[in-house]
């Protein structure tokens, strides 16, 4: 653990002094040099080896605590009953890889308390990897719903709320509906195939129950995040739209205070962008000077002005780009339907000595409340 946090405190340190770039320059008064430019790439990259290394970490921890038969508590399931794997998940995966078939997991709820490090079993270890690539999918994050099949499931909303008036003593109440209407999300599927080496089946000292639940988990993530970060983007009230397709800090102050204040101040309020615009924002420094940017340790969110910010597929800084987003982010929801879906085969890679599992979650994601969540929109040039 201490090793994760020495890597937690590099990483701070190097976006720090990344960081100090442009504020030396503002305070200065004087643009920043092709020498410094440099530096900051340089740190930046850095940063992203360091990234990868705390990936790698959380990784081997829950290999370890899978080792060690280490459990952590979960919820019950919100998921009526499906097919039950057997108590050892790695035998029945080497037993549909040898002779063939399908599982069925339930997916249980991740909580706080899950802290989405140490892995209990297979569908949550699939929901953990994906949660950690893509923040639609962590419900620290955002709010995430199970069903138990994939039909369309709707959410009331109002996206308007009526006018309330002083009333005196004996006086009559005037009518004044707001604007009502539904969100209504139909899961897709995403999947994904993972292979593994005959040899591997055969050799029980390896887990192959939680390489594949990364393995899969990780791509499963990824490829559902491309497709609900541009949809919750465009859903959103644009809140900014800035003088350049880059973010300047008093664009990023309006952003924020586009929002209303009881969505600003909940629980989950954040930002999400990707990490191209996110090395952007690193550069910003406030009126005085200061780096609006602060890295997080110990497993804390980095945070732009106090509020913690997500990496997520968002678009790059461009010409009139929703790059950026900035709110309420419990007012986005994903429902996830049924459990995780494997079946293996030995014929499909069968000249290359590997069996072939696929994985498959259904999913989808969208905006309950648009003007509870802004975007920022990069200027038309």
């Amino acid at each position: 653990m201490s090793e994760m946090n020495n890597l937690h405190e590099k990483r701070a340190k190097v976006l720090a002094d990344a960081s100090a770039i442009y504020t030396a320059a503002a305070e200065a008064g004087t643009p920043v040099s092709a020498e410094d430019e440099a530096r900051f790439t340089a740190f930046e990259s850095e940063a992203k080896q360091i990234d990868a290394a705390i990936r790698a970490g959380k990784q081997a921890e829950e290999a370890r605590a899978a080792a060690d038969h280490a459990r952590t508590a979960v919820v019950p399931a919100l998921t009526q009953a499906v097919v039950a794997p057997a108590a050892d998940e790695a035998a029945e995966l080497r037993r549909i890889g040898r002779d063939g078939g399908e599982l069925s997991y339930e997916l249980r709820d991740i909580t706080k308390g899950s802290n989405f490090t140490g892995r209990t079993d297979f569908a949550t270890t699939v929901a953990v990897a994906a949660g950690q690539v893509n923040p639609f999918l962590n419900p620290d994050v955002v709010t995430v719903f199970s069903k138990t099949d994939g039909s369309p499931i709707g959410f009331p909303r109002t996206t308007a709320l009526g006018s309330a008036a002083a009333i005196s003593e004996g006086g009559q109440y005037n009518e004044s509906d707001g604007t009502n209407s539904t969100l209504t999300l139909t899961p897709a599927k995403y999947g994904v195939l993972v292979q593994v080496a005959e040899e591997v089946i055969a050799d029980t000292g390896i887990d192959i129950s939680a390489w594949i639940a990364e393995a899969a988990g990780q791509s499963v993530g990824v490829a559902h995040g491309a497709v609900a970060a541009p949809a919750v983007a465009a859903a959103a009230t644009v809140g900014k739209q800035g003088a350049a397709v880059t973010p300047a800090y008093v664009d990023i102050i309006d952003l924020v205070y586009s929002v209303a204040e009881q969505h600003r101040r909940a629980p989950k309020r954040g930002f999400m962008m990707n990490d191209t615009a996110l090395a952007a924002v690193l550069k910003i420094v406030d009126g005085q000077s200061r780096p609006i940017f602060t890295a997080g340790v110990n497993g804390q969110p980095d945070t732009i002005l106090g509020y913690p910010v997500y990496s997520a597929a968002l678009a790059n800084h461009g010409d009139e780009a929703l790059s950026m987003i900035f709110g309420d982010l419990g007012k986005i929801v994903t429902v996830v339907a049924g459990g995780v879906d494997i079946r293996s085969s030995a014929d499909f890679a069968l000249n290359y000595g590997l069996v072939t599992y696929r994985v498959g979650v259904r999913g989808a994601t969208g905006l309950l409340l648009p003007s509870a969540v802004k975007s920022f929109k990069g200027a038309n040039v």
